[in-house]
């Protein structure tokens, strides 16, 4: 992976917006659970997905006269770039979103979104192993502080009244192997987004990744939809303001802020996931929750500071 290797990220860039942007990117994206939870009423999760980036990369297709071109330094970059986006892709869309809805059937929405972000920790070591980003003690303390806190929420949520059985505990490894293939797709988009348009890169990733899952959603799930309005809805909001804003979120975050900073996002994760799943779909918000939260957004603070 050596040749992931890249400048370093744009410092010019002020740490609020890279704050805001971060923030409203793990909302966003922890709010996919409870979209996705709902959507798999009608549907498995091979055709959710299938039919959810189709839609997106078919309206960005539709959008592209209005969409900001390439610049002669966009035009100009290697074929590899393009293979990077790809790869980058095919793992958060396919791998990663794949095995975390295959887990999602059996893991409360809130505890999916508490797994998701142990990959800052994967993200931020794999950055300083092969894009030589750099990782001060402050960052790693940050990182650490924060894996405590979803340590704690994950030790909470799996003892007591509320223990998982064997097939949550299954769900449960499928979501930590997608969030695996997640923190490489970092560090591969990371590559990506500082080398070409940025909404062609999400064009190519969600035709990728529907396509490819295409195939799969119709050997073992038929392809089939229950049309319910519930269904619908969800599927146009993961489809819109989940896959498009949060590619183009996260490959902003990546060339402003490095692989390692936007992946630290992830931290907020258990936050934004427990109390969406709480207000939307009735799951317990615990003081085991709140108290998991603390050091979680203080790991953030340390990781964002310059």
């Amino acid at each position: 992976m050596s040749s992931l290797s890249l400048p370093s990220p744009t410092l010019s860039t002020p740490a609020w917006r890279i704050a805001v942007v971060g923030c409203a990117f793990s909302l966003i994206w922890s709010s996919a659970f409870i979209a996705g939870k709902q959507a798999m009423t009608g549907c498995g999760p091979f055709t959710l997905l299938s039919l959810r980036f189709l839609a997106a990369g078919a309206l960005l297709w539709l959008l592209r006269r209005w969409l900001p071109g390439d610049t002669p330094q966009q035009a100009a970059a290697p074929a590899i770039a393009w293979r990077h986006a790809l790869i980058a892709g095919l793992l958060t869309n396919v791998v990663y979103l794949g095995l975390g809805y295959h887990g999602l059937r059996h893991v409360p929405a809130g505890l999916t979104a508490i797994l998701v972000s142990v990959s800052p920790l994967l993200t931020a070591a794999m950055a300083a192993l092969w894009l030589r980003e750099p990782l001060g003690a402050r960052q790693l303390l940050g990182l650490l502080c924060g894996m405590g806190g979803v340590a704690w929420i994950m030790a909470g949520r799996s003892g007591g009244a509320s223990a998982l059985d064997h097939k949550a505990w299954l769900g449960v490894g499928m979501i930590l192997a997608g969030a695996l293939a997640l923190a490489a797709s970092t560090l591969y988009n990371r590559r990506a987004a500082g080398q070409l348009n940025p909404w062609r890169i999400a064009r190519l990733q969600l035709w990728a990744s529907g396509l490819t899952l295409l195939p799969l959603a119709l050997w073992t799930e038929g392809l089939q939809l229950n049309p319910t309005p519930l269904v619908l809805a969800s599927l146009a909001y993961q489809a819109t303001v989940v896959s498009i804003g949060t590619t183009l979120m996260l490959l902003w975050l990546v060339r402003h802020g490095g692989a390692a900073k936007a992946s630290s996002f992830h931290l907020l994760n258990p936050l934004f996931g427990v109390l969406l799943a709480a207000a939307l779909l009735g799951e317990t918000v615990t003081l085991s929750d709140v108290l998991g939260a603390l050091p979680i957004v203080a790991g953030l603070g340390l990781v964002m500071r310059r």
